[in-house]
């Protein structure tokens, strides 16, 4: 009888049996895997870094190239130390398909937009709807992901990850970790001055480099969103109201604008007919205006905060009340009329209306209805209105970066760029379909203005209107927006403002047009809304502050014959 020998399995370090593999002479070590995937991810999902590096240098030379790939080397060796404790096996093949893949989707919209990951983008990413995520996705940007990061993964995922005794994968750990100590150490000798001065006048950088951005980004996300307290603080307590001896309602339309800049409002020197809606009514325009942020997850919730640019943060203001909450603590009736993605928390205790996405002849498709609407509802609001009243509406404005669907078509300025990948059209059509957006938000908000002229005679009314933030359309290669403040350049960070009082409002207010007109080209920012506000309805309370209310501030100028008063507001 032949001679049957028993089946011997391989055991792992653990003891465990291993599973026969096909892959498994062929699979790679875990040490050349994460040395592998560190490599890729520095070389191939690093363009804005290694562009924004390249053109920080003065000159090109031998020693110049020669820190250049160093510094290369030093960061795939560095990613690889990182990397290699965690990763073991299939577990390791899982962990560094998904760096793979997630590194290559945020490296597309660094090369792609211009845009920096930070902690704010990351906010953004997570109160976003499903209909601007569905602007954000094309082929070209399925396409580029799929050779940068599923085509590698899968790859990796084919061959596997062989298992290795823990021994092993320390030894290897501790060269890896002393090859980047030697490169790091080379650097330093022959290129600390050109590294540091790099660094140092780009800090853009630290933005860009993958996958070490959207790691801290997701962390200060998480860290900056844990709210320890579910209680929300009540401000100023002490505000009060004096009961008016009119019996008509004092009414302010607050229109929140959606990214946009001052810089194409022909109102504030635009050579373009941006605003040509708005001729002839009266509409008096501020044309120094900074925002708080470069996105609507920081600017909405700061604007109404009372906590000024300086000392806000998004866990500050979900804390605490805003202004809303003081004026409809005061009697003062607040409604919010939203036309995008929600309004960010800031109308969390106050009446709200979500516009309708459909079922608007000519208004509404494509999951979203133009902001004509609010016009609309503006005006059964108006109809109702027995009190003191504050209504908000929030517009879709120029959100991008599917201008073209902002407008009913085809627009005033042609021709247009009619995709969400606008960094492939050609530049001017690019600012024509920008500019269509900032036409018809004029056209919009001349209709609101008619709509409140037409409620004069039975109420004392104004219409306010101030963006949440700008942006950029390709300026130094830049788009969109959701920069760091520190970095954002001022196409980002310059809003418009404007308001229309007719003469009964202005009676009311004791507030002469001329005399706000003296002081509409001082510098004004998202600070000075909430004691405008609260200075519009009279709210008396510690937390007003006179130099930061515009209305107070034109009646103090000298154009009303007073003396102005000291500003604080940088």
């Amino acid at each position: 009888m032949p001679d049957h020998k028993p089946l011997r399995l391989p055991f792992d370090a653990e003891g465990s049996p291993l599973a026969p593999s096909r892959g498994t002479n062929k699979a790679l070590s875990a040490t050349w895997a994460c040395l592998g995937t560190a490599s890729w991810i520095v070389a191939v999902d690093n363009f804005s870094f290694w562009k924004t590096f390249a053109s920080a240098q003065d000159s090109w030379s031998a020693a110049a190239l020669a820190s250049t790939v160093g510094l290369g080397i030093f960061l795939a060796l560095l990613f690889a130390v990182l990397l290699r404790p965690f990763v073991t096996g299939r577990v390791g093949v899982v962990l560094l398909c998904f760096l793979l893949i997630v590194s290559a989707s945020v490296s597309h919209y660094l090369d792609a937009w211009g845009v920096l990951f930070d902690k704010g983008l990351v906010r953004n990413m997570v109160e976003t709807d499903t209909r601007e995520v569905r602007e954000l996705l094309s082929l070209p940007a399925f396409v580029d992901v799929f050779w940068r990061g599923i085509l590698p993964a899968a790859l990796l995922w084919f061959v596997g990850i062989r298992r290795a005794e823990w021994k092993r994968s320390t030894i290897h750990t501790a060269l890896l970790g002393a090859m980047a100590a030697g490169v790091a150490s080379a650097l330093l000798a022959t290129s600390y001055g050109t590294l540091a001065s790099t660094f140092r006048n780009h800090r853009e950088l630290r933005f860009q480099l993958v996958p070490t951005n959207y790691i801290n980004a997701v962390y200060g996300y998480l860290k900056g969103e844990d709210v320890t307290s579910g209680a929300i603080l009540r401000i100023a307590p002490d505000a009060r109201r004096t009961p008016s001896l009119s019996a008509r309602p004092l009414v302010l339309v607050l229109i929140v604008g959606e990214t946009a800049r001052a810089a194409n409002f022909s109102l504030g020197g635009y050579a373009r007919e941006t605003n040509a809606a708005l001729a002839n009514r009266d509409i008096l325009y501020f044309q120094n205006v900074v925002s708080c942020g470069t996105d609507t997850a920081t600017s909405l919730p700061c604007m109404f905060s009372g906590l000024g640019a300086e000392d806000f943060s998004v866990r500050k203001a979900r804390e605490r009340e805003n202004a809303l909450d003081v004026l409809l603590r005061t009697g003062v009736s607040v409604q919010w009329l939203d036309n995008n993605s929600g309004c960010k928390g800031v109308c969390a205790r106050v009446p709200t209306q979500q516009m309708p996405t459909s079922g608007i002849d000519g208004l509404c498709g494509e999951d979203a209805c133009q902001d004509e609407i609010l016009a609309r509802s503006l005006e059964e609001r108006l109809n109702e209105v027995k009190q003191d009243t504050a209504i908000v509406l929030h517009q879709m404005g120029s959100h991008g970066p599917a201008y073209y669907r902002r407008y009913p078509a085809p627009g005033k300025f042609q021709p247009t760029c009619d995709t969400n990948r606008i960094q492939s059209c050609d530049r001017q059509a690019l600012v024509n379909t920008y500019d269509n957006t900032i036409e018809y938000t004029s056209q919009n908000i001349a209709r609101i203005v008619d709509v409140a002229r037409a409620r004069a005679p039975a109420m004392d009314i104004a219409v306010l209107y101030i963006s949440d933030h700008g942006e950029s359309l390709g300026e130094r290669n830049i788009y969109l927006h959701g920069l760091p403040p520190m970095l954002a350049p001022s196409e980002q960070t310059h809003v418009p403002m404007l308001a229309w009082l007719p003469a009964r409002t202005q009676e009311r207010l004791k507030l002469p047009i001329s005399c706000l007109a003296s002081v509409a080209g001082q510098e004004y920012s998202h600070d000075n809304l909430f004691s405008t506000l609260l200075g519009f309805f009279g709210v008396a309370t510690a937390a007003y502050r006179a130099d930061l209310d515009v209305l107070a501030i034109a009646r103090a100028s000298r154009a009303c014959g007073n003396a102005p008063l000291r500003l604080t507001l940088k």
